[in-house]
């Protein structure tokens, strides 16, 4: 009850509502209105309240304060980092347009290619389907979980297309969820068309390498992606690609032991190469058709709101983190 009265104090009794809604799985998507009025309080917020908002959406999710002062454990350092780390450079590498053109040219070299782009705008009105192929992915570049994959252009609603990437263009993604990734505001929002990948099998496979000052330490393995959302199936791995128990938030878990990549000592070749400056971020790989694809670097993954089934590996990622 507490948590319903205060989401009436901040956004009022028709949000509160419409929320109740949400959360019952009545409406299935949240409403623009809703997400520009979460928008509109983040950013009125001083810097101290965005921490105390940010500690009580962390202890919601956690189960208990995080100490943003002096931080301890991979998921308080990454909140921290928020608001001490969020540079431009993290920006070019997390913008969907920029971040790949980035990675071809400096790694190029070494193996790794692009999944290439189809097209770039800044509007969804400048957008000719009629070029575009029958398969395709729409992304926007400046946030997370704002794609649409289109696997037969004949189908897609056109217009109502264009009203849902116009609507997420107008959202500031360092804000509109109140988790304050405040990299993501350095990022101008866009639009790319990408090329469609999948496997032979009709799936598509990530292979996301959590890396700590250069080094990578675990290979997250997800799959069987459910559209739009972060509800995946996954496994986790040691960099000698022997299964763990490690477990992260509410992933369904994968019950089989997938098959080591044969390109696997290059992706991690180029993961170390590609993390060296940082001190956490995660570089995600495609492995289709014996390539490496990159996919992206993400230095706040799950907005650093991170669930591990174990205590014990949030205290032990958080060692290998040195905050400067």
């Amino acid at each position: 009850m507490n948590k319903i009265i205060n989401t009436m104090r901040k956004f009022g009794v028709l949000y509160t509502f419409f929320l109740i809604l949400e959360k019952l799985g009545i409406i299935k998507e949240t409403p623009f209105w809703m997400l520009k009025q979460r928008q509109r309080y983040y950013s009125s917020l001083s810097i101290q309240q965005q921490k105390s908002e940010l500690s009580d959406f962390y202890e919601n999710l956690i189960g208990k304060k995080p100490n943003l002062d002096n931080p301890k454990t991979f998921t308080e350092k990454l909140q921290w980092l928020k608001f001490n780390d969020s540079t431009e450079e993290k920006a070019l590498l997390s913008d969907k347009y920029e971040a790949p053109k980035i990675i071809e040219q400096q790694y190029g070299s070494l193996g790794i290619k692009i999944i290439p782009q189809l097209g770039v705008w800044e509007r969804a009105e400048d957008i000719d389907f009629n070029i575009l192929p029958q398969k395709f992915v729409l992304k926007c570049t400046h946030g997370s979980a704002m794609n649409i994959i289109v696997k037969d252009k004949a189908l897609l609603d056109i217009q109502e297309t264009r009203k849902k990437l116009n609507n997420w263009l107008a959202l500031d993604f360092s804000m509109v969820t109140g988790m304050f990734e405040l990299h993501y505001k350095y990022i101008k929002p866009r639009i790319i068309a990408e090329k469609f990948i999948e496997e032979t099998d009709g799936n598509l496979h990530d292979y996301k390498f959590h890396c700590f000052h250069g080094e990578p330490k675990y290979i997250e393995f997800i799959g069987d992606r459910l559209s739009n959302t972060h509800i995946i199936s996954s496994s986790i791995y040691s960099v000698q690609w022997e299964k763990t128990d490690i477990s992260l938030n509410e992933d369904k878990p994968y019950e089989q032991t997938f098959p080591k990549p044969k390109k696997l000592e290059q992706m991690l070749i180029l993961a170390k190469k590609m993390s060296q400056k940082y001190e956490y971020v995660r570089v995600d790989f495609y492995y289709i058709h014996d390539e490496i694809l990159f996919g992206e670097m993400t230095f706040t993954p799950d907005a650093g709101m991170i669930k591990f089934n174990d205590d014990k590996i949030d205290q032990q990622w958080g060692e290998w983190i040195r905050l400067s």
